[in-house]
Formats: structure tokens, sequence, C-alpha cells
């Protein structure tokens, strides 16, 4: 039962990575050659984001410390809302 949140987490976090590159795959169609490198970088950065903090939160939950693999597996989620917001406004 309490690994319920952190994978709950992970899935939202897996969820909104996966989004997130999908806009950015959106918006490389009027891009130029130096704006297609830099979404390369970014979704690549976004994706190991996501893949260091699911390894760290199963990491975590086999030490049985289930409310820091939830936050561990949340923090895609924060970057992504951040990012969104910054660019979104």
């Amino acid at each position: 039962m309490n690994y319920i949140l952190p994978i709950a987490a992970m899935l939202l976090s897996g969820f909104l990575t996966l989004m997130m590159l999908v806009f950015a795959v959106a918006g490389a169609a009027n891009a130029g050659a130096d704006q297609l490198s830099e979404m390369g970088v970014f979704g690549g950065g976004m994706f190991l984001l996501f893949v260091g903090c699911v390894i760290g939160s199963i990491m975590l939950m086999r030490k049985d410390r289930f409310g820091k693999a939830a936050l561990v597996a949340l923090l895609p989620t924060v970057i992504i809302m951040i990012i969104l917001l910054t660019v979104g406004m």
C-alpha cells in the first residue's frame, strides 16, 4: 500500500515528460537549425532528468522511504510546470 503514491508520482512525471517532448517536437516544424539542436538538447535533458528521478525514487522505495521517493519522483513535474508557466505567459 505504501508504494501507490511514489508509483503514481512516477506515472504523472512520465506523462508530463512525454507531453513536454511532444510540445518540443510540434514546435520543431517552424524552427531553424540552431533551434532544432537546442530542442534536441532540451528534450534529452528532460528525458534524462525523468530517468534519473525514477531511478532515485526506486532506490528510496527500496530503503522504505516512501515520502521522499514520491518527492523525488515529482521533481520533473515541478520543473515542467515552472517551464510551462514561464514560457506560456
